[in-house]
């Protein structure tokens, strides 16, 4: 998606707060029955323009198919860019990211919280993802935690079998999710530094003798 496309939809999607699909639908309980978050990284021949040498943070949301957000695809925009209505008041400079390529129109926002949050989902720890427009409203007057925010154009989502089949392909390297990794501060350099980590764990595993069978929750997806 190019960033020249982002400013007019969000600009005009976002004169009211706009939160992104699937993320409407989330059930109150935010935890629900909800798997553990992934990361995903590329391998290098992934030649897909949304996704090559991408950084993915991937949830197992109960009532949808995985979903997740780009970590390392920065724009030059911030929020005050793509906000010409009231929120513009704001004056928020946090960068945009591209989050994927689907509903590009929407804002997901990832953050802290205690406790957990309704309608939002569980990346790890006290780390939640949403779309609710209240929830961002809300957190756009918390100044004091503007470090452990981050905003997203779009989302990446996958169909029933789809993520298995590109893990099984050998499209994606599949890491525990780490806190350090979704506020890096570094995106330029991210996909570099993960690929780096996921290989020399396999590697790792591999002399040890600890390889595991590739399972993507519940059924192929290997944790390096």
């Amino acid at each position: 998606m190019h960033e020249r496309l982002i400013r007019p939809t969000l600009a005009l999607a976002l004169s009211g707060i706009l939160a992104a699909a699937p993320f409407q639908a989330m059930a109150q309980d935010s935890e629900s029955e909800q798997r553990e978050s992934i990361l995903l990284v590329a391998a290098p021949h992934l030649n897909d323009p949304n996704f090559g040498r991408s950084v993915v943070l991937v949830m197992f949301p109960p009532d949808s198919g995985p979903t997740g957000v780009i970590l390392n695809r920065p724009t030059s925009m911030t929020l005050r860019d793509i906000w010409a209505g009231p929120e513009k008041r704001h004056g928020r400079t946090d960068a945009l990211y591209i989050g994927g390529p689907v509903q590009p129109d929407g804002l997901l926002f990832l953050f802290r919280m205690t406790p957990p949050p309704s309608r939002a989902w569980r990346a790890t720890e006290d780390i939640y993802v949403s779309g609710d427009g209240e929830l961002l409203k809300q957190l756009l007057e918390q100044a004091d935690s503007v470090q452990e925010q981050r905003f997203f154009a779009g989302y990446a989502g996958w169909a029933k079998g789809q993520l298995e089949w590109e893990v099984s392909r050998g499209d994606w390297h599949v890491v525990e999710v780490d806190p350090e990794v979704i506020y890096d501060t570094e995106p330029e350099t991210l996909w570099e530094r993960m690929y780096q980590r996921a290989t020399f764990l396999r590697v790792d595993r591999a002399t040890l003798l600890r390889v595991e069978v590739p399972q993507l929750p519940p059924d192929r997806i290997a944790y390096y």
